[in-house]
């Protein structure tokens, strides 16, 4: 690891730089119009150490229980590698056997599972200070009970909660009450600006459908002001996302050979409705005072890198919506926007333009409006509220 070694200098530098590293490493969910940058940014603001593909925040234990095992193991680094992978197929039976049966990790792939919960969680264990030390998950598995006496490294959190004794046996989500105030002292400790640290302070649950809803008089004026970016953005950003299905049903009904041809018809009467509702939702959103400039500068604080084709490609999203009179499926500037848009992500790969990648197109893609990873750390403040 001796190429990272100047980041040792600054633990902020350090944290950041290692973040951008483990989030390369998780799939994101499909981001047609390359707004990932954005919508990660906030996201990461927001509720630091989520991330979409997490289920339960017990993992955030049982990664560090799993792999704190496999480390006391007298091994080789292979051999210990080797147990942390069998301990995590055993974590996953034994909760079955505790009567979870969703959102258990390899609950349908059993032992083939591709991706482990380790490296489902492995990025968020860190920015909550669970793990100390920055480093892949083989790095961590170089260290066992004999090396680490030889060096003066502290590779987790020192309150850490103790292991569960029949945590492979038999286990479920539940968290214990020591767990909770374990990881409510974390979230307060490296996420203390976050609205997911303002909201988790409260101990309550959160039914509201998306985080702009909340209505918290302690929620501090910073995350008053990224919510509001996150609801306009969300909000204008979901028309692109639907005229780009319509554009593409429209060119399915001309194509037999298309995936969706069968449905095209149907898709685009009803993508049409969805950019009338569109239209009539964005009215509170008072689109006339949004300041770009501080979205972006807001989002240039993160690790994710907003380019300048992004930003203009929002910015002139965002006109045509404040001045198109007509329908958006006849506007030539918003078809020539996200033509282009598309073009300079995917090359050969787009829709838009080329008829192949077209007639594998399902009928639906990037569809979803943005919720920053709010039904995740939704998910987590009720957990961390309903203990047993």
């Amino acid at each position: 690891m001796s190429y990272l070694a100047w980041i040792d200098f600054d633990p902020e530098e350090r944290r950041r730089a290692q973040t951008l590293i483990d989030l390369f490493k998780q799939p994101e969910a499909r981001d047609e119009l390359g707004l990932g940058t954005i919508r990660d940014g906030l996201a990461d603001l927001l509720f630091p150490g989520t991330s979409t593909i997490q289920t339960r925040i017990r993992y955030m234990l049982f990664v560090p229980w799993i792999y704190r095992e496999a480390q006391q193991r007298r091994a080789s680094q292979a051999e210990r590698t080797m147990i942390a992978r069998e301990l995590e197929f055993e974590l996953s039976e034994a909760l079955l056997r505790g009567g979870e049966r969703e959102d258990v990790i390899g609950r349908l792939a059993g032992r083939s599972l591709k991706r482990l919960p380790s490296s489902v969680y492995w990025a968020g264990i860190y920015t909550l200070g669970i793990r100390t030390l920055a480093g892949n998950q083989a790095t961590f598995l170089s260290y066992g009970s004999e090396s680490l006496k030889d060096h003066d490294l502290r590779l987790w959190c020192t309150s850490l909660p103790d292991v569960p004794e029949k945590l492979f046996e038999q286990v479920n989500f539940k968290l214990l009450t020591k767990e909770a105030d374990f990881l409510r002292d974390r979230i307060a400790a490296s996420a203390k600006t976050s609205l997911l640290n303002e909201l988790a302070s409260k101990q309550k649950k959160f039914s509201e459908d998306w985080a702009w809803q909340v209505h918290e008089d302690s929620v501090s004026d910073r995350n008053r002001s990224i919510i509001r970016h996150a609801e306009r953005f969300s909000g204008v950003m979901h028309g692109a996302s639907i005229l780009y299905n319509l554009l593409l049903a429209l060119r399915a009904t001309e194509r037999p050979n298309a995936k969706a041809h069968g449905e095209a018809a149907t898709l685009v009467e009803e993508y049409r409705q969805s950019l009338e509702t569109w239209r009539g939702e964005l009215k509170h959103l008072a689109l006339q005072s949004w300041d770009l400039d501080d979205l972006f500068q807001i989002v240039g604080t993160t690790s994710h890198n907003l380019t300048q084709s992004s930003r203009d490609f929002v910015r002139t999203w965002l006109e045509i919506t404040l001045q198109s009179n007509k329908s958006l499926e006849r506007d030539q500037e918003a078809i020539d926007l996200l033509r282009q848009r598309e073009q300079t992500l995917k090359r050969m790969k787009g829709r838009l333009l080329h008829d192949a990648p077209l007639e594998r197109w399902s009928g639906a893609s990037g569809l979803a409006r943005l919720d920053f990873r709010w039904a995740v750390a939704r998910r987590y403040l009720g957990e961390l509220v309903d203990v047993g």
